[in-house]
């Protein structure tokens, strides 16, 4: 009976490493899909993981994770939709159908007088069918969200990777030991740079000392008057006065000849011998290049773009978009 079992649990051992070994290279596999993904260069596989720091890698993995939540977001409101209806005993169309009304004279005529600059001379018969669809559109919306609530859903998705983002001496608002600091790649002659100025005053507003806004200049280079913009700006902060001429090229943001850009200054009674002598200073020109350089290495490629605690926004994004991320950051 020994002499059996010594050949036995020398053989059962031998088994046991050669699942473990055999293993481990088949469950890296499986567990890691990212390893299907790979460029091959003189024999040497590089893959996924050697991304980690590649800013053009991690602008793609946040748009990733960015549609996956949008498409969590619609299955969710189709989903609640499809158990309401089944619990009302009613089709989706018809559950919808409910939360629509036909509104009151007084409502269509409030509606009218409010965008009444907006709908081109039309008279109130002429835009009635636009403003019930409005109305009832935006009712629509309100029922739907009312639903998310009622079913308590809530979308979790991963963390976008963070990008390492200095501020290099930068023009900001807000203190300097807020926890939330967004950075902004920001144009001038930009309409969509323009329009995100109201959000982000908002957003100063609404959490004070809690965020700080950095200022970094990005001049698209099809914007002819775009350079000269940010260099008289960057003139004005030697004066201390960068975000009133800030605020007055934001609102000419189609007006931003050179003419007037030096009216603009003269007007905020800027020294203009020093402001004209520091325009044609190349260090202030050199200044601005870096901002580009960093930030089309950065993943900028276009205007705004906005980096909360390192986590990138691009385009002119209603509210909530910083707010949720703000929100997350401040927990």
């Amino acid at each position: 009976m020994n002499s059996f079992k010594l050949p036995f649990f020398s053989l059962l051992a031998i088994f046991i490493s050669y699942i473990a070994i055999s293993i481990y290279p088949v469950f890296t596999f499986f567990s890691n899909p990212d390893r299907q993904n790979f460029v091959e260069i003189k024999g040497k596989k590089y893959y996924i993981s050697d991304l980690k720091d590649n800013s053009a890698y991690k602008k793609v993995r946040k748009e990733f994770i960015t549609n996956i939540g949008s498409v969590l977001q619609s299955f969710s409101m189709e989903e609640v939709l499809k158990q309401e209806a089944k619990e009302k005993n009613l089709t989706v169309q018809e559950l919808l159908a409910q939360s629509r009304r036909q509104p009151s004279n007084e409502e269509i005529q409030k509606i009218y007088e409010d965008f009444k600059d907006r709908l081109q001379g039309m008279s109130i018969a002429e835009a009635r069918p636009r403003i019930i669809e409005f109305i009832n559109s935006m009712e629509e919306q309100e029922f739907r969200k009312n639903l998310l609530q009622k079913y308590s859903v809530t979308v979790n998705t991963e963390k976008p990777d963070r990008l390492q983002v200095e501020e290099k001496g930068n023009p900001f608002l807000g203190s300097k030991n807020s926890k939330v600091t967004i950075i902004e790649f920001s144009d001038f002659e930009c309409p969509y740079c323009q329009r995100s100025q109201s959000v982000s005053k908002s957003l100063r507003e609404k959490y004070k000392d809690n965020i700080r806004w950095v200022f970094r200049d990005f001049p698209l280079s099809f914007h002819q008057n775009a350079m000269f913009a940010h260099i008289a700006a960057n003139c004005a902060n030697k004066q201390g006065k960068y975000w009133e001429l800030f605020n007055v090229l934001f609102q000419n943001t189609g007006s931003l000849e050179k003419a007037n850009v030096l009216k603009f200054a003269s007007d905020l009674h800027l020294d203009m011998k020093s402001f004209e002598k520091c325009t044609n200073d190349s260090s202030i020109l050199s200044e601005i290049q870096d901002d580009i350089s960093e930030g089309q290495e950065l993943g900028v490629n276009g205007t705004p773009a906005f980096f909360i605690n390192g986590i990138m926004i691009e385009g002119a994004q209603p509210l909530s978009a910083f707010e949720k991320i703000i929100d997350q950051e401040l927990k």
